[in-house]
């Protein structure tokens, strides 16, 4: 009876500390996330980033392979010898090892081509990095907005309720019509039907970005922050010094155009001879041969000249293509800079006075109302024209943001 109450404590404790386990391992998942996890998220389980980095993997393995010594030949025979008068007569055999020797000046542009292909993709990787944190920034910047767009329907909401349940008790005493009442009431279902088209874009919007992040978020999921307004110190040459110098699509071009020049050098040194090293022994009809010997591979017939004009053809174009790349970022930098100045002057705008001017029009709209000064059409058309306000405010808002990502993209960086 003892030993069974042992063996039943010890499986309720192994049980216990299993739990205990699990509960450690797999913590409950959070419920709201910010930009910078998000953005961690995404560089973790997106698709296109594994894929990016199993390229960069791929080519480095190659370049690796590339700096290793080429393997030697080792060759067999065996063959029956007759002397010329038929008097003697002997089984023959021998083998040969080559040891092919690169021209080491062939094989350092050789390897230089592979190094710089390596690098290629790891610019590569990095301008995906680029274009997976920017398509989260919008879906983020789109879900804060809709997220603002629903705090103000519910402010309306209950605003609105709380004006129908005056009109109400006013329509009963005598004082207003009842048609007021049944106004207001409409103008209630108009904006609760307004938030369930929200609900609805906004459940999208997260399902658009959790594929970003491979689904890696349960789907009820929110997101943490504000639609922040920090203007942008940083100048425009500056800006631009830096899109130009380390954008990883600048990187990558310089790379191809390395990649190409080495090309080039790795052609002209082809045409020379590279050398094998052998080594034989050979049993014959006669004795036995052993010895050192020197091969040459000469490029008679075939002297490199088309080759090399397709290398210097090729390099040339690269030239040509970073020019062209410098100019096309250089003015997307520009562009985007000013598009983020223009949101900035029109938040401006709001931050002088606008939003206080529409809430104080708001307020006295609503004490007039109530004291019979106004129609209720006139304070439906205040309310709609604070409503109106605010959300040109928080969609300038969004578009500052948004361009700012986008401005982000073009400079290769975020932006302080």
């Amino acid at each position: 009876m003892h030993s069974m109450t042992r063996c039943v404590f010890r499986f309720g404790l192994s049980v216990l500390i299993v739990a205990f386990g699990v509960v450690h391992t797999y913590p409950q998942q959070k419920s709201h996330y910010t930009l910078d996890e998000l953005v961690d998220l995404g560089l973790q389980h997106n698709p296109m980033m594994a894929a990016s980095s199993l390229d960069v993997s791929a080519q480095e393995a190659a370049y690796q392979a590339s700096r290793r010594l080429f393997n030697p030949e080792l060759e067999f025979w065996f063959g029956k010898a007759d002397s010329y008068d038929k008097l003697q007569e002997r089984n023959t055999h021998g083998f040969t090892v080559t040891q092919p020797l690169e021209n080491p000046f062939k094989r350092h542009h050789r390897i230089q081509m592979r190094k710089s292909a390596w690098e290629e993709t790891i610019a590569y990787r990095d301008l995906r990095v680029l274009e997976v944190a920017h398509d989260i920034k919008n879906r983020y910047y789109s879900l804060l907005l809709l997220q603002k767009k629903h705090e103000l329907l519910m402010q309306i909401e209950q605003s609105i309720q709380e004006t129908h349940r005056l009109i109400q008790k006013r329509a009963e005493l005598g004082e207003v019509k009842e048609l007021e009442a049944i106004k207001l009431y409409v103008e209630t279902l108009m904006a609760q039907k307004e938030l369930k088209a929200l609900s609805t874009e906004s459940d999208l919007a997260r399902e658009n970005l959790n594929t970003l992040l491979g689904n890696t978020l349960p789907p009820d999921f929110h997101v943490s922050g504000e639609l922040a307004f920090p203007p942008i110190a940083a100048e425009e040459e500056f800006l631009l010094t830096r899109a130009l110098a380390g954008h990883p699509l600048i990187v990558a071009k310089q790379l191809q155009l390395e990649q190409s020049r080495s090309n080039i050098s790795y052609v002209k040194w082809q045409r020379l001879p590279d050398l094998a090293l052998k080594g034989f022994r050979n049993a014959e009809l006669d004795g036995t041969n052993r010895g050192l010997g020197l091969a040459l591979d000469i490029p008679l017939w075939n002297f490199k000249g088309k080759e090399l004009v397709e290398a210097e053809s090729l390099s040339y174009k690269s030239e040509q293509e970073l020019k062209a790349l410098r100019m096309d970022l250089a003015e997307e930098v520009r562009s985007r800079l000013r598009r983020t100045h223009l949101a900035e002057e029109t938040l401006e705008i709001f931050s002088a006075g606008l939003l206080s001017q529409a809430e104080q029009s708001l307020k006295i709209s609503d004490i007039s109302y109530r004291q019979g000064e106004i129609s209720l059409l006139d304070f439906l058309d205040s309310q709609r024209t604070y409503i109106s306000i605010l959300e040109d405010y928080v969609n300038a808002l969004f578009s500052w943001n948004a361009e700012k990502a986008a401005l982000e993209k073009a400079v290769g960086e975020t932006i302080q």
